[in-house]
């Protein structure tokens, strides 16, 4: 359950003609968006006045904002409207019935000029019971807070913040792929231990195995990663294709218990004991 402090709640309904500005054609139907949203609700707002946390470098203010659907859908059109109307950080719960997912963007560039963000990809959580979303304010201050709750959203760090206005310095390649290299790790470990937090709350077996197959590609993968980072040799291999895995074959490696009781199930019904 997403618990913020009384002190940050706003609960201001924001009309859905409050975006009609920003439909046009370039962008999505005046219909399409009626269609979608039941209401737009501003639920809270996180300040170094609402909250004990000081500002950060880049983040003043974190805007948390409900939306309702009248569908279990949300086009990324619709957020990047709404967010255009907020123009600041912000963490989109998004509802249909009693299902529930947590949206927020990536800021990756801030144009100083017009003192707007603009954002490259938005992330989200699988849809679950709304009352198992769980947001959790943590950091020494509102830029390591957003941080945070990105990281509780996508399952990875949050990308490093570019200044449109200044050109990058030139660096050796080396380092370069270096750096980008260790950045893929992080975000490597940090989807393995999402992943697994999800296997220990997921209930339905389907969806076990999907997220336990997920896991095992997250983990080759990120052996793969370190084992070129030891040897230091950059050599053009021929790309292998690997063959696609068992789903029985992935149900054994997680789920022993589980795979010995289809087993008997599927012997007993062919009589072979």
């Amino acid at each position: 359950m997403i618990d913020l402090p009384e002190t940050t709640s706003v609960y201001k309904r924001m009309p859905k003609e409050l975006f009609y500005k920003y439909l046009n054609d370039d962008c999505i139907s005046k219909k399409t968006f009626i269609d979608e949203i039941g209401s737009i609700i501003w639920i809270n707002t996180l300040s170094s006045e609402t909250t004990t946390t000081p500002e950060g470098k880049h983040v003043t203010e974190i805007a948390i904002v409900e939306i309702v659907l009248n569908r279990q859908a949300i086009s990324h059109n619709i957020l990047e409207i709404v967010n255009r109307e907020i123009d600041q950080y912000a963490v989109f719960i998004v509802r249909y019935e009693e299902w529930g997912q947590v949206w927020c963007c990536d800021h990756q560039s801030l144009n100083l000029q017009t003192g707007q963000f603009n954002c490259q990809n938005y992330y989200q959580t699988n849809w679950m019971i709304a009352e198992d979303l769980m947001l959790k304010i943590d950091g020494g201050n509102l830029d390591q807070v957003y941080e945070n709750f990105f990281m509780q959203i996508a399952g990875k760090p949050l990308p490093a913040k570019v200044d449109s206005n200044h050109k990058q310095t030139d660096e050796p390649i080396v380092k370069v792929e270096q750096s980008g290299k260790n950045e893929e790790l992080e975000q490597l470990v940090a989807t393995i231990k999402n992943l697994e937090s999800q296997m220990e709350k997921e209930m339905l077996f389907g969806k076990q195995v999907k997220l336990a197959t997920d896991l095992k590609n997250a983990k080759d993968e990120l052996q793969q990663i370190k084992r070129s980072q030891t040897t230091h040799i950059e050599i053009q291999q021929p790309e292998i294709v690997a063959a696609q895995e068992d789903p029985a074959e992935t149900v054994r490696s997680f789920f022993p218990n589980v795979y010995m009781k289809m087993q008997c199930k599927f012997s007993h019904y062919f009589g072979l004991v």
